[in-house]
């Protein structure tokens, strides 16, 4: 019996070897290229899922530590708006009690109430990436009316309310007349309740009482804004309004006084308030950053398990590089020979 190989076999079975050789040899460069298996599944194996598990514990804490970039940010800008608000009502302050109350200022301290009044408003719709910073998670309505819009219903209160008081309007001459006492229970009755409860809500904040919620870490949270609805805002609102826009100039000493002297106390109260909100927003910023500081050091634990199962040996690579890329070139060297072979030239 004979038996023979044909040059058409060999050459097509080099051919097959060549294909399955440069697929190899693109693995290869992949891998030289990015520095781990091209195939993570085939490569791993059974420990496919662990390398899952650990790149989505990697993701997860990436993303928080963006978020928390973010509430980080907004934090900032909360500080920096209650810090000027607590500049400006203790300077307010400071001209009360340097004057002490005297009725020859009102004019100047109306300014300066008008003009503290329309920063608080600024400050509390102030934004950050189109999100209002104190409307509570209400972020996409101004939370504060602007008193000197018109028709704004904060300032329609007020005036319904003087009127409804004293039978008159705040720039009524006759307002000279208001006694003392009933200057007093004016601004510790109606007055006091335009800033409490469903009045301030109604007339003056769209703000929620719930503030945002930002989770920080696997299982942790803090609060990182502050409602326009908490009590040094509605204090200071208060203060600002009765000095600027109850009349106070054409009062009698008396009854400037009673006036003046609740102003000081609701600007008291309302420093120390801002004072106690940007402690509580402080104690939030250190806790985010005690966080970022912690999901670091995490991601580069986890980075490194990662890199453990999915990197490849880069000198192995290299050298299988240049293994395949000769056994292709000698496979070329041979088919070309192959072809070569014909009886023709041997008739």
């Amino acid at each position: 019996m004979s038996s023979y190989i044909s040059t058409q076999s060999i050459s097509s079975s080099l051919r097959q070897s060549v294909l399955k050789m440069q697929a190899e040899l693109s693995s290869a460069q992949t891998e030289a290229a990015t520095g781990n298996h091209a195939d993570i599944g085939l490569s791993l194996a059974s420990k496919t899922g662990q390398s899952v598990s650990l790149q989505a514990q990697a993701a997860m804490l990436q993303t928080l530590s963006e978020t928390n970039s973010i509430a980080l940010t907004r934090m900032n800008m909360i500080q920096n708006q209650l810090g000027d608000l607590q500049s400006g009502a203790q300077s307010l302050l400071n001209s009360l009690l340097s004057t002490n109350g005297s009725a020859q200022n009102a004019a100047t301290i109306e300014a300066s109430g008008a003009d503290n009044l329309k920063g608080l408003i600024a400050s509390l719709n102030s934004t950050l990436n189109g999100d209002y910073l104190f409307a509570g998670i209400n972020t996409a309505t101004a939370p504060l009316t602007d008193y000197y819009a018109t028709g704004a219903s904060s300032k329609t209160a007020v005036d319904a309310a003087f009127s409804t008081a004293f039978g008159m309007s705040q720039t009524s001459s006759s307002v000279a007349g208001i006694s003392a006492s009933a200057m007093q229970d004016f601004l510790d009755g109606p007055f006091a309740a335009l800033f409490q409860g469903s009045n301030w809500t109604n007339d003056w904040s769209s703000a929620s009482d719930e503030a945002i919620a930002s989770s920080i870490s696997p299982g942790g949270a803090v609060i990182s804004s502050v409602s326009a609805n908490q009590s040094a805002f509605r204090d200071l609102a208060e203060a600002y309004t009765m000095l600027s826009d109850l009349g106070g100039e054409k009062y009698s000493q008396a009854t400037y006084d009673v006036l003046v002297g609740k102003a000081r106390d609701l600007l008291t109260d309302g420093i120390s308030a801002l004072s106690d909100a940007q402690a509580g927003l402080g104690v939030a910023q250190s806790s985010v950053s005690d966080a970022n500081t912690q999901m670091s050091l995490q991601m580069n634990i986890l980075s490194s398990q990662i890199g453990n199962l999915e990197s490849i040996n880069g000198y192995e690579v290299q050298v299988r590089i240049s293994d395949l890329q000769t056994q292709i070139q000698t496979a070329y060297s041979l088919t070309s020979h192959l072809q070569d072979l014909s009886l023709v030239k041997y008739l």
